[in-house]
């Protein structure tokens, strides 16, 4: 069986062939194995993009960690090749994306956080496709 994988984009630099395939063979309750660790920079605006992408279609390994400075801006985006409900759930957010599109939400790196996708409407659990960690 086949399972979903992510591709992970962190700062300004494009990562997705170093770290392509990496994402989480998560369960219901958002278990994974540990993935790459990236170190995102902020860009000249003082926001620090991260970027996490869901694939439905291609198995998973391990689940990305980028490591942003605490109290940055992170602009967090998120695409996904089918319909899915974007969840951070220390950020309390949760937002739909359509198929073939990507959402972006902005806040502090004040805390470590979890990117999850699950189906469309949910409020909890999904699929852990990524961390954002901050550093000092």
């Amino acid at each position: 069986m086949r399972r979903p994988a992510r591709v992970l984009l962190a700062g300004v630099l494009v990562l997705a062939p170093a770290v392509a395939g990496c994402g989480a063979a998560g369960t219901a309750a958002g278990a994974a194995a540990a993935g790459p660790t990236v170190v995102a920079a902020a860009d000249e605006q003082g926001l620090t993009p991260v970027r996490f992408d869901y694939v439905a279609t291609t198995p998973d390994p391990a689940v990305p960690t980028v490591r942003v400075r605490r109290g940055t801006t992170v602009v967090l985006t998120v695409g996904s090749d089918v319909a899915r409900r974007v969840l951070v759930p220390e950020q309390g957010r949760a937002i739909d994306v359509s198929a073939g599109s990507t959402v972006t939400l902005r806040f502090l790196a004040l805390g470590t956080f979890s990117v999850r996708v699950a189906e469309p409407g949910a409020s909890r659990g999904g699929t852990v496709i990524g961390r954002v960690e901050p550093w000092h």
